[in-house]
């Protein structure tokens, strides 16, 4: 299985594996954690475990079959990855509004879009009101993992719609 390539935090992991075997991904999926510590790359497989075509949901995501590798190919059309600069209020309204105008177009090739959003805690209060529109009513095919290395800077609104998962240091 392609979490096993992802070494330590061992709790997110099960969390995932316990989403997906249970059937009950959260429409919205926090990962916090300090920058170097693979928020991304767990995003990564996270969208592979949801989009992935093994029949066995135990060992998803398997990293071998056609939706797996796209994605962490950053190839993959249901897949989008919105970020920004790594500085304070880098992250705007606009392309939140652009994210969301398209988050009511059904996926392409799999039954979820999956949208990676990095360096939240640096959106505007704009830019995170407007996530907030598509967080409370997102589209029953839309899974949105957002990524921070502070989650005490985004709207409580926002937090309080988000499973929360933190992510350690790697030694």
């Amino acid at each position: 299985m392609l979490l096993d390539q992802f070494y330590q935090n061992d709790k997110p992991k099960q969390t995932l594996v316990n989403f997906i075997t249970d059937g009950r991904l959260p429409h919205t999926v926090l990962l916090e954690g300090e920058d170097g510590c693979g928020k991304t790359t767990f995003a990564r497989m996270m969208a592979a475990a949801v989009l992935c075509q093994q029949p066995n949901v135990a060992q998803r995501p398997c990293g071998e079959c056609r939706n797996c590798r796209l994605i962490l190919e950053d190839n993959h059309p249901d897949v989008v990855i919105e970020q920004s600069e790594n500085k304070a209020n880098a992250f705007h309204v606009d392309q939140i509004r652009e994210l969301r105008a398209g988050a009511y177009i059904r996926p392409n090739d799999g039954d979820y879009k999956v949208y990676i959003l990095r360096n939240v805690h640096n959106m505007t209060e704009q830019a995170q009101n407007a996530l907030l529109k598509i967080l409370e009513e997102p589209p029953d095919y839309g899974a949105f993992l957002i990524l921070s290395t502070n989650a005490e800077r985004l709207l409580p609104t926002i937090r309080s719609r988000c499973a929360e998962l933190q992510l350690g240091p790697v030694d």
